[in-house]
């Protein structure tokens, strides 16, 4: 990880070499050489001018006397290797390349960069860009940037972004709706630094409240999610992560790579990191706003305090669509609300007032104190249109949260302002107090959905993949004692079909004999590696003839159903490679005979029939997030439903059953139509027993299991496949 000191020089200096210093106008090198003039530390120019601002300038960096914390260059992409290279010889411990023409250019910039980089590491000296904005420290003042101006400060949202535009739109933002900032930092090409170590170093900067990531991409993506699974139980997280691509997942072999694509993935590792993701840089700049200047909400009931009818039904659908509640009020609290309002006003939620002019002033505030100080509601947002967002209701608003606040109520007050531009001025009163307003309901219920589902996450601990070392081999888990296969569970809604080629696993427990083609495990030897992670496996005979899968049905009990084993056959249905309802000799003989002859050298697979509900368990190694596990209903469709939810291995109990339970079609485990309700409890430790294997087996890149049948009396897999990377001979013995 980044030390302490490598970003504190980036973000709290006490001396500055502004390497391209200029005093002509309109230059690079004067713009900066202004944006420092407030920094109240000491700034060195290195410029081949005597002067720069009237102060002597230095030719070259090691020119300067002294110890220098950060160097900020601004010079040509080809000046710079050598210039990262005088800051290690002068051991200055960070730099802030803006000038661009690296890697985003082509190979000769990239060419470039690496030996920036290379120079920078060999003198211990942290690179941030290059082809960067800059940084900016609002709290000190440090505008490092090319911004035109500081942020306002004091608020303690410090973003993360690759964007120069989003830098700029920080210091709008703060000077139209009063966003506040700690820390801006510009990554650019993000050449050195890793997101991962950002937001390490955020988690424990005492100025940061809330963290806003606006990225292209995540660098160091399994270290990223660990720090951030140990982050947002303190501090909220937003993000918007571009490169929505599915490409990666083209050539995918099992059901489990084909639905986790790269974009599926990284959604829900931010999700299981408790990162709050959004679609736009605006919908994260509210949300900041809305966290950092009122206390996180504890919960997703809103009270929407309104004077018309039609906003507060439209803002009521919409914070809905966010997975809120507008809940009705106990019939106590509705007493006391309409002891403040007209008789004809609704005290239900939303309480409208109608448009009683003359109580405005009074009634809004009042109404926002009664339902925060209530115990019955965890946001109040009040509506302010029209008339109602006039200076003496923003007055009276801002009053009354100020109230809140000294009285250490934890309910945020968000206000969603619907009024003309000229009553703008009245909307910065709220904001300077710390009230956020929204235009328009979307915005409003936007924000507040994200400040809920960061509130929630905030104190609770993370889960064992972020205890997990990252690293490029994950440390094999224990492995648990051969159990016997469960008792089959009851008839259920789907018997079992679908298919799964088995695959292979270069592992010493898997002898080398059963290597059989390209990475694949035979079925015998794939059945017995699950079985000693303690995952129940439905009895299963390798038969090949039809005379031996006859008397393997015999031994096992009828009915029983024949499948084609074959490592070219990946989907066994869609070759018709599954016979179910086999109840005789003859029937199983017949079925074998027409499997055997579907590819040259195919086996039969023959097992006791059993049912249940088809669920699909899998893993797979994700380039970016490392072993991630996947489950949800399974079955021949399950790639046409896609009804799965995907999580970063390992996990545990809890979060497997948040899996099953987050399923679009979860109420069918209840029960339907008389069925009796499915046992959840086993299904989450083959989930759980599916995420060790993958984080304790980095051989392995895809696993199914598909299908699981489920039930009231347990679960057991009946098909799967295990992908370990290809090799050309077996793994030693």
């Amino acid at each position: 990880m980044l030390t302490d000191a490598g970003l504190s020089a980036v973000f709290e200096p006490r001396r500055v070499a502004l390497v391209g210093a200029s005093d002509r106008a309109g230059s690079l090198g004067r713009l900066l050489w202004d944006n420092l003039a407030d920094f109240p530390g000491e700034v060195l120019p290195v410029s081949p001018a005597a002067t720069v601002g009237g102060r002597p300038a230095y030719a070259d960096l090691r020119d300067v006397p002294g110890h220098v914390d950060l160097a900020v260059i601004a010079t040509p992409a080809a000046t710079v290797p050598g210039i990262v290279r005088a800051a290690a010889a002068k051991r200055v411990t960070a730099v802030v390349v803006l000038s661009a023409g690296f890697a985003e250019t082509g190979a000769d910039g990239a060419k470039l960069q690496a030996e920036a980089v290379a120079a920078a590491r060999a003198g211990g000296v942290r690179l941030v860009g290059p082809n960067c904005f800059g940084v900016q420290n609002a709290d000190l003042p440090l505008n490092a940037s090319i911004s035109v101006g500081t942020p306002l400060g004091g608020g303690g949202v410090s973003i993360v972004t690759q964007s120069g535009s989003y830098g700029m739109a920080v210091h709008a933002l703060g000077r139209d709706e009063g966003l506040r900032v700690a820390k801006v930092y510009a990554a650019g090409n993000k050449a050195d630094i890793t997101d991962a170590e950002l937001l390490g170093y955020l988690r424990q900067d005492p100025a940061t409240s809330v963290v806003c990531l606006l990225l292209e991409s995540i660098t160091d993506a399994r270290r990223f999610f660990a720090e951030a699974c140990r982050t947002t139980p303190a501090k909220p997280v937003i993000a918007v992560v571009g490169g929505r691509t599915g490409a990666g997942r083209r050539a995918a072999v099992s059901h489990t790579a084909a639905l986790a694509t790269d974009d599926a993935v990284r959604d829900a590792a931010l999700r299981q990191a408790g990162v709050a993701r959004v679609r736009t840089g605006l919908q994260a700049l509210d949300a900041a706003r809305a966290l950092s200047g009122q206390p996180a909400p504890r919960g997703p009931r809103v009270a929407v305090v309104t004077n018309s009818g039609g906003t507060g039904v439209e803002l009521t659908d919409l914070l809905a669509d966010e997975g809120l509640e507008v809940p009705e009020l106990s019939g106590p609290l509705q007493e006391k609300l309409r002891a403040l309002l007209p008789d004809y006003a609704s005290a239900r939620n939303p309480v409208d007032m109608t448009p009683a002019w003359r109580l405005f002033t009074t009634v809004y505030p009042a109404t926002i104190e009664m339902l925060a100080r209530s115990g019955e509601i965890d946001v109040v947002v009040p509506v302010l249109l029209q008339r109602s967002a006039s200076q003496e209701v923003a007055e009276a608003v801002r009053d009354a949260v100020a109230r809140l606040r000294d009285d250490g109520v934890p309910v945020p007050v968000y206000v969603c302002w619907v009024a003309p531009r000229s009553a703008d001025p009245h909307a910065a009163l709220l904001q300077e107090a710390g009230v956020p307003c929204f235009a328009w309901p979307e915005r409003t219920a936007r924000a507040a959905g994200v400040a809920v589902r960061c509130g929630l996450r905030i104190g609770r601990p993370p889960g064992p993949a972020a205890l997990e070392e990252p690293g490029p081999v994950a440390q094999p888990g224990r492995i648990a004692p051969q159990t016997p296969d469960p008792a089959p569970p009851p008839r259920g809604p789907a018997e079992q079909s679908g298919g799964a080629r088995a695959v292979a696993l270069g592992t010493a427990r898997c002898p080398p004999h059963r290597y059989r083609h390209a990475g694949l495990l035979e079925p015998d030897a794939a059945r017995e590696l699950l079985a000693a992670m303690g995952i129940p496996v439905i009895e299963t005979a390798v038969c090949d003839s039809a005379g031996s899968a006859a008397a393997a049905a015999g031994r096992l009990g009828y009915p029983v159903v024949a499948k084609v084993a074959h490592p070219e056959l990946t989907h066994k249905s869609d070759v018709g490679g599954v016979r179910l309802g086999l109840r005789d000799a003859d029937a199983v003989r017949a079925a074998a005979e027409d499997l055997l002859a579907l590819a040259d050298g195919a086996a039969v697979l023959v097992q006791p029939q059993r049912a249940g509900i088809e669920l699909v368990v899998g893993g797979i190694r994700d380039p970016e997030f490392g072993p991630v596990v996947m489950a949800g209903f399974g079955g021949v469709l399950v790639e046409a439903t896609r009804d799965v939810q995907l999580a970063v291995a390992p996990v545990d109990q809890a979060q497997a059953g948040a899996l099953l339970r987050s399923l679009r079609g979860a109420a069918v485990f209840t029960g339907l139509r008389g069925s009796p309700p499915t046992d959840l409890l086993p299904v989450a430790d083959v989930i759980v027993a599916v995420g060790n294997l993958m984080a304790g087996h980095p051989e392995i890149s895809e696993l199914d299991l598909n299908p699981v049948l489920a039930g009231p009396a347990g679960c057991v897999a009946v098909d799967w496949r295990i992908l370990a990377g290809l090799r050309t001979e077996p793994a030693p013995p």
